[in-house]
């Protein structure tokens, strides 16, 4: 009876330290602050937030019966970072930091231990890199003739190549060494891509092609605890750079291919999807694009077992920024003129038809609307009969806008109210962010949709 009991209690006792979540020491020399801070990595705010908060003391215990989740974390105090620490799964949440005078150790954990080892591997050879930069710089400065400071250049070069290659086989056995850990996918994840062909420097498309076609080579897509480390937003955040250097006709099958290689893990492709959706889709994003986001739209519609709350709001979308594309008919609606007449847009003759729609309060609407009034390129086409300006207000106070029509309207453009709310009540028109400016020919085919004010002087110089 007594083995028995003993075995129970055993067991116990096991099962309690295996599950007594993560403990980590902190040692510290000649710091004094008055809190330590314990931060993870997140990606929706790309930044690192405090999950916990102590009282500093120079040797102190941080722990909880709850693990970590896989992530990078960091320790500041004063906002300063003191250490940053791996965690990979929960066989290992109990190791000491010691923040040393001089130098960080991290005893317990041999992923941190290699991570140490490896930041300060790359320190140098980034350091001898930069060193031969500042050699070449002080040789210009001499002022020294081509054929001189050629042989010299030609060394540096060849010096430089050789540091690459050697840190290149550096970071290749580090993740060879560490292969499961987070730290072999993140440094895997942070592998420069070769530099393209010479030739490729003369052709911006083919340069920029090159770049983001190979910016994900090898990426480890398939280990989801990149999504708490900066890595991956600093991955996306150069995608997205390259990707803007490109017309649609080379960004969107670039785009939609990285986004099918990025499908080997479902939370990574969703974080792909929303970091570009941010980028591309968002009305607050300068960077948006109408054509790239609804190849998005399109390609993760066709993903199977979709997540219904993504799937609706993705279909919605869709549905809304179909409508008005460029080289389509658009959609027709009725207005009341300042006159008192009723008429449709699609009555409204002109050469070209400028659609503003907006609300006469909004702030930026009154400040692009004067932009407008003082374009000379704009006042000479209405003066000509080659333009029409419609301003459109959308919305349902009818006080709001006759009393526009009689303190601010221009007298040279038409000012119409959508009396029957047909544009909102039937989401005729993307309209998520005011004022919206949408061009139209003569047919009331869309000829430029989304109209920036800083891009409407030199749009109108290429008609007249």
């Amino acid at each position: 009876m007594r083995s028995v009991l003993t075995l129970f209690f055993c067991t116990i006792i096991f099962i309690s330290n295996a599950q007594s979540g993560y403990q980590i020491r902190i040692k510290t020399e000649n710091i004094n602050a008055d809190s330590l801070f314990f931060k993870a990595y997140n990606i929706k705010s790309k930044k690192f937030v405090n999950f916990l908060a102590v009282k500093f003391e120079n040797d102190m215990t941080i722990k909880d019966k709850t693990y970590l989740d896989a992530g990078i974390y960091v320790v500041e105090a004063d906002s300063i970072i003191l250490s940053e620490f791996l965690i990979s799964d929960t066989k290992n949440q109990k190791f000491t930091i010691s923040i040393l005078k001089d130098d960080i150790k991290i005893d317990g954990s041999k992923e941190n231990s290699a991570n140490r080892a490896y930041m300060k591997q790359l320190f140098e050879f980034n350091r001898q890199l930069m060193a031969l930069e500042d050699e070449f710089r002080q040789m210009q400065q001499r002022g020294l003739p081509q054929y001189m400071i050629q042989p010299f250049v030609d060394t540096l070069i060849r010096k430089a190549d050789n540091i690459t290659a050697e840190k290149r086989a550096y970071q290749e056995k580090m993740i060879n060494e560490n292969k499961g850990l987070l730290l072999a996918s993140i440094i895997q994840g942070s592998l420069e891509q070769p530099p393209p062909p010479q030739d490729y420097y003369r052709d911006r498309a083919i340069f920029y092609s090159y770049l983001s076609k190979n910016h994900f080579d090898n990426f480890p897509w398939e280990d989801e605890r990149l999504i708490n480390t900066p890595v991956l937003h600093n991955k996306f955040k150069t995608f997205a750079q390259h990707i803007l250097q490109l017309e649609p006709e080379f960004s969107i099958p670039i785009v939609i291919k990285v986004l099918n290689e990025s499908k080997k893990n479902r939370s990574m492709y969703y974080a792909l999807f929303d970091y570009l959706e941010h980028e591309f889709g968002s009305w607050k994003s300068p960077y948006r694009d109408v054509s790239l986001y609804l190849a998005m739209l399109k390609d993760i519609l066709h993903t199977p077992d979709l997540e219904e709350m993504r799937k609706m709001r993705y279909e919605y979308e869709l549905n809304l920024i179909s409508k008005n594309q460029v080289g389509e008919q658009a959609i027709d609606f009725n207005i009341l003129l300042g006159n008192g007449d009723t008429t449709t847009m699609y009555n409204i003759e002109a050469e070209i038809l400028m659609l503003y729609f907006q609300n006469p309060d909004c702030p930026i609407c009154l400040e692009i609307r004067e932009k407008m009034k003082n374009m000379e390129i704009l006042n000479r086409a209405i003066a000509l009969g080659k333009l029409k300006v419609v301003t459109i207000y959308f919305e349902e106070n009818e006080h709001l806008w006759r009393n526009y029509l009689t303190t601010s309207a221009f007298t040279t453009w038409l000012h119409g109210w959508n009396y029957d709310f047909g544009i909102s009540a039937n989401s005729l028109y993307d309209i998520r962010a005011i004022p919206m400016i949408m061009v139209l020919d003569k047919n009331k085919k869309v000829i430029k949709k989304d109209l920036l004010s800083n891009e409407i002087e030199n749009w109108l110089k290429r008609y007249f």
